[in-house]
């Protein structure tokens, strides 16, 4: 006999950076290192949740703080202080950042799994959707990485007008589901924006931890999207 939960859940939604597409950090990891100073990708990955502690603290500190580019600032210059650059790099890096996510998006590897749990999701009956805060290219990456075929609904927050964590973002990808809150899961990589926009908009999340590093929170985490919903 299924769960209440089980006959209950239409729908699932995907954060897309660092849930279903994860940073190149073999590619940062050659553009980051200077003579003397070579990085490696897996540190340099590990360091990045330096950075989402850092946006956690900054977000967390005062209720209404917005997921702006002052808060992911602070994501930024804590990733770089946990990898070892020295701050007088911080800009410099941030640009190089900056120029290669703008010529083709950094959040670039879809890592093995993530295509059968999302046929697997489909197959079974689901419906999928992204929620993503971005610039307006989420749609296209996806389209690009043969994700686009799974989902729904892409909800970017550059052409909503609305970022995570204000559950408005939310509500629209509900809205265009067709599903309440109550109907559905979201899986995203970072607590603050990912897990309380989420919440605020009563959907149960899950935190996507995939080293098991994310200490900070008590909140319930999964390694891989293949875990947000088990199918029997």
């Amino acid at each position: 006999m299924k769960s209440k939960v089980k006959e209950k859940l239409k729908a699932l939604l995907f954060d897309f950076g660092g849930t279903l597409a994860f940073l190149d950090f073999e590619l940062l990891a050659r553009e980051f290192s200077r003579e003397g100073r070579k990085l490696d990708a897996l540190a340099l990955e590990h360091a990045e949740y330096a950075g989402r502690a850092a946006i956690d603290r900054h977000l967390m500190s005062a209720p209404g703080k917005q997921a702006d580019g002052g808060a992911y600032a602070h994501f930024f210059r804590g990733w770089m202080k946990a990898a070892g650059i020295p701050e007088e790099e911080f800009s410099e890096c941030a640009a190089k950042f900056g120029a290669i996510h703008r010529e083709a998006t950094l959040w670039r590897v879809v890592r093995p799994g993530t295509f059968e749990a999302l046929e697997a999701f489909k197959s079974a009956g689901y419906r999928l959707g992204i929620v993503s805060n971005a610039e307006g290219q989420v749609e296209a990456d996806a389209k690009r990485f043969g994700l686009a075929p799974y989902f729904d609904v892409i909800i970017d927050s550059q052409v909503v007008g609305v970022a995570k964590p204000d559950p408005r973002i939310f509500q629209i990808a509900l809205a265009r589901l067709g599903v309440a809150a109550d109907e559905a899961r979201f899986a995203g990589d970072i607590y603050s924006i990912d897990v309380e926009g989420a919440r605020a908009a009563g959907i149960e999340a899950r935190l996507v931890d995939q080293h098991r590093r994310y200490t900070w929170v008590d909140h319930e985490k999964i390694r891989h999207i293949g875990e947000l919903h088990r199918i029997d």
